[in-house]
């Protein structure tokens, strides 16, 4: 009997698609030991039709035929502030609002993870921004848009590239006129376990409860972003992107999702209408418009994306991008999936037993000693030579 959806778990993005394609409610997501969602199969109600494996996201693949890259920000300043780049999501979010449909995008729930929710007004839209680098449980999030479309209600649908893929496996082309989808260049997605149990560790060691969590505070620029945690009795803790030890794990891939280092929803193989991401480069790109305040890239996929884009210019300044070659120097993740930290195992092995520790961390990403790095260096040698100086196998 079917237990999960694919043979190979590190093929499943853990979009939650196939729970809503199941007429028979089969399915639902459960968090394996990594802290990932996995679909899980109730044997007493399958009936193997096997529809959710060849719906499956993973094996789609859709192109869009051309590509227009923009430079962005909003021009209310309030918006660009609380944006994690130069926020153009709440323009396009807005629109939506006003042509009476429902926008879905991610949100902190009250543990501090994140879900995708629905919002009905610009006040919960606001509450969608700011970049969330936990994988959003976003399963009943893709059966309440498929059940709204059926309804004849449009929808914004925003999320990462994989979740997008499964909410067009759900919907099928049958709704495409009603749907505007928006997703991001993704560096891929951290274990929402593994951050709980690090705010655990910090709640241990400050005493108290943490309230709110900001990934991308621009306090100190929206180059050098700061992680800030706020706790119960109004006190801030903030990090430098490279010194909060979550954040530094996460930009290093040492606890992303394993589908993520073979994902091929880069390039032009993005699923949504309209990608957005930092205009990382901008110094180079466009230095004249670089403010340090936040700028977007604005990749359009297909003509329904390039006629909401034109719907909301009057509240975006928008600017054509020509050198894609630097685009691509300084943001890799354009093009190619993050490749997994070479610790990754280890790490997961000491969390598995003991939950986060920042020590781990650190030890883990500690630069190499003189030994390790001379360790490498023998791993890179041929076998033959590595013999011939009799420390190979023989």
């Amino acid at each position: 009997m079917r237990q999960t959806v694919r043979s190979n778990p590190s093929e499943c993005t853990g979009c939650g698609a196939c729970v809503s394609i199941c007429s028979h409610h089969a399915i639902f997501m459960q968090a394996n030991e990594e802290g990932f969602l996995y679909p899980v199969v109730d044997a007493s109600l399958c009936v193997e039709c096997n529809l959710c494996e060849k719906r499956c996201p993973v094996t789609q693949e859709k192109p869009w035929p051309k590509q227009s890259a923009y430079g962005a920000y909003c021009k209310q300043e309030e918006i660009r502030e609380m944006s994690s780049s130069g926020g153009i999501f709440v323009p396009l979010a807005e629109e939506m609002l006003k042509r009476g449909g429902v926008v879905f995008g991610a949100v902190f729930d009250e543990q501090l993870l994140v879900e995708t929710v629905g919002a009905f007004s610009p006040d919960e839209v606001r509450e969608m921004c700011g970049s969330k680098y936990l994988q959003s449980a976003g399963a009943d999030a893709i059966g309440n848009a498929v059940a709204l479309l059926k309804k004849g209600v449009p929808v914004l649908f925003s999320g990462t590239p994989c979740q997008i893929a499964g909410l067009r496996a759900a919907a099928g082309e049958k709704f495409a006129k009603q749907l505007i989808t928006v997703d991001f260049v993704c560096h891929g997605v951290p274990s929402p376990g593994v951050f709980r149990s690090y705010l655990n560790e910090q709640e241990k060691l400050a005493g108290q409860r943490i309230v709110r969590y900001h990934f991308r505070d621009k306090r100190k620029g929206w180059k050098d972003f700061s992680a800030v945690m706020m706790y119960e009795d109004g006190t801030e803790k903030a990090a430098g992107q490279w010194e909060d030890p979550f954040m530094r794990g996460f930009l290093s891939n040492l606890f992303l999702r394993p589908s993520c280092h073979q994902c091929r929803l880069q390039g032009r193989n993005h699923p949504a209408d309209i990608t957005i991401a930092d205009l990382w480069g901008a110094q180079v790109v466009c230095p004249e418009r670089d403010d340090d305040r936040g700028l977007s890239l604005v990749l359009v996929n297909s003509s329904a994306g390039r006629s909401f884009l034109e719907a909301v210019s009057g509240r975006i300044e928008r600017f054509k991008i020509s050198d894609t070659d630097a685009l691509l120097r300084f943001n890799p993740s354009i093009m190619h999936p993050a490749a997994a930290h070479p610790k990754r195992q280890r790490f997961f092995e000491s969390y598995i037993q003991k939950g986060f520790e920042q020590e781990t961390v650190n030890a883990l990403l500690k630069p190499p000693g003189r030994a390790e790095k001379a360790l490498i260096r023998i791993k890179r040698v041929p076998g033959a030579i590595l013999r011939r100086l009799g420390l190979g196998k023989r």
